[in-house]
């Protein structure tokens, strides 16, 4: 609905008397190719087959999983933290190793021609063509960095805490942990995975341009772009260039190709992924795959000034907004199975930047969102009133979930601290707290229910306690917490209600992940006992 009618309403041409650059997000792209018409590429067909492959092996490696209930661990760079942070090496670890190592010499030709991700954009950008829709790139001066934060936030600074709290293992006694047998374990669930989709691969192409989560939330690709600045094999270009520009109207990058091999005799851009569109596409064949001396402090062409869309006041109100939006607001929020961390950092991006199309809505006589008039002469236009209803309900929902949040956090940091010998108050103020939360969410989350469980068995509440932790087990199939899993286990195994099976699977449960816990295996002790 946001930007439904983009194929009724074409950019406002030249001559338009709305000179307001600030008018249009993303701003209007005056870049033109010029002679014969932009002929097609003859390598996007083939990159697409590596594509599809790619996607092959990755079933092949979960049907393996699911035949044998052992197989290879994820190949998936996040895999990385556990090697980092419990010195367990890992096929992850090691494909990241290895990645960056090859994007040092060669750039970054992983992300154009393996990258799962990177598949799922360009599905979703050719599909928004098949439609007549062609989003143009966002481009910040600040968002550009959220791949790094993200990066920092996802292995260094987890590592760092581990570190403080624990001795970390010396090289010398990491060890090999190259298989599983719970290859899911570290990845959304299923609600949870088709919504990742949804959001990095769909929305955010749609809204923020092609290749919108690889600029604005790959914490991956901030490594491979560091390591691309120091790589040798680049895109040059010889002497028959003629500033057609064909090579910048092809590349999905969003790289200014012509500006860059003009001013440096080679794409500078780290984020350029070497798909090879451009130099398929050159009339002169002028491109070509070569060896270069690295240039890694110069600015790419799309990074200038003259190319944001923000002024530096909205730069700074749209970064914080992203990262309250990611971190505080929808990172493990909602049906329980929690917002994956790359989601959130998806939906965080999109919200800042919706936020101030909206704050625009409020305040300038003139906006266009992509290719959408929806405000002009200091009016709404019918697609304009539309986008602002729906903006003003998502910024709501927004609003609550992060008051929800907020709410769970001094939840769970309230019943940590009534851990143990904790004063009448203090389980009273932390209840009140787990009450509030449960109050606010918009959807019962199943781990403010264990938590409040846990509380209400404290206080002697035992039939509510019982009925909030069966209630958050059948709402995922299982209990986040030892504790609460015990807790439901022993109701299910008094006389009055007893419920054998299901006492024993949460039980065994437990015991999955914590063979030694010695309250668990009383229990099954018990259980087998009188079963017999």
């Amino acid at each position: 609905m946001l930007a439904g009618s983009m194929t009724a309403a074409p950019p406002v041409p030249p001559s338009s008397p709305v000179r307001d650059l600030l008018a249009f997000l993303p701003r209007q792209d005056r870049h033109k190719p010029k002679c014969t018409p932009v002929r097609p590429s003859k390598v996007s067909r083939k990159r697409a087959y590596v594509l599809i492959g790619v996607h092959v092996l990755i079933g092949l490696h979960i049907w393996h999983w699911l035949a044998t209930g052992s197989s290879l661990t994820p190949v998936e760079p996040s895999e990385a933290k556990q090697t980092l942070e419990e010195g367990r090496i890992n096929a992850g670890f090691v494909l990241f190793l290895c990645l960056i190592a090859s994007t040092l010499v060669f750039g970054r030709f992983f992300c154009g021609w393996a990258c799962h991700v990177v598949a799922l954009q360009d599905l979703a950008a050719w599909a928004l063509g098949k439609l007549g829709l062609k989003p143009r790139p966002l481009r910040s001066r600040l968002l550009v960095f959220a791949p790094f934060v993200v990066a920092i936030h996802m292995f260094v600074w987890p590592s760092i805490r581990h570190w403080f709290g624990q001795p970390p293992l010396p090289a010398s006694n990491w060890e090999w942990h190259m298989t599983t047998n719970e290859l899911w374990a570290s990845f959304p669930g299923p609600l949870m995975g088709v919504l990742t989709f949804v959001v990095v691969g769909f929305l955010i192409v749609w809204w923020l341009g092609a290749k919108g989560f690889c600029t604005h939330g790959c914490p991956y690709g901030a490594f491979f772009a560091l390591a691309d600045r120091l790589a040798p094999v680049r895109i040059k270009v010889t002497d028959a260039c003629d500033a057609c520009g064909h090579c910048t109207s092809v590349c999905t990058s969003n790289v200014r190709v012509h500006e860059e091999v003009a001013k440096h005799g080679q794409i500078v851009d780290p984020g350029c992924m070497k798909c090879l569109d451009c130099v398929s596409v050159c009339p002169k064949q002028a491109l070509y795959v070569g060896f270069a001396l690295p240039k890694p402090f110069a600015v790419s062409q799309q990074r200038i000034q003259a190319r944001s869309d923000f002024t530096w006041l909205e730069e700074l109100v749209v970064a914080v907004l992203a990262f309250v939006a990611a971190e505080l607001t929808f990172r493990g929020a909602w049906f329980g199975e929690g917002v994956p961390l790359l989601m959130a950092v998806g939906l965080g991006v999109i919200t800042a930047v919706l936020a101030l199309l909206w704050w625009r809505l409020l305040r300038r006589r003139e906006v266009t969102f992509q290719h959408t008039p929806l405000r002009r002469n200091g009016k709404l236009t019918g697609a304009g009133l539309g986008a602002f209803v729906v903006l003003s309900a998502w910024l709501l929902f927004t609003a609550q979930t992060f008051v929800a949040q907020r709410y769970k956090a001094s939840t769970i940091a309230q019943v940590l601290a009534a851990r143990g010998d904790a004063s009448p108050s203090q389980l009273a103020a932390a209840l009140a707290s787990a009450d509030r939360a449960h109050a606010w969410d918009a959807m019962d989350d199943p781990m403010v229910g264990e938590m409040r469980g846990l509380l209400l068995r404290r206080t002697g509440r035992h039939a509510e306690a019982e009925a909030s932790l069966l209630s958050s087990w059948q709402a995922q199939g299982h209990l986040q917490l030892v504790e609460s899993s015990l807790c439901l286990a022993s109701y299910c195994m008094d006389r009055a209600r007893q419920n054998f099976d299901l006492a024993e699977t949460l039980v065994r449960s437990v015991l999955r992940h914590h063979p030694q816990n010695v309250p668990a295996t009383q229990m099954l002790e018990a259980l087998q006992s009188r079963k017999k």
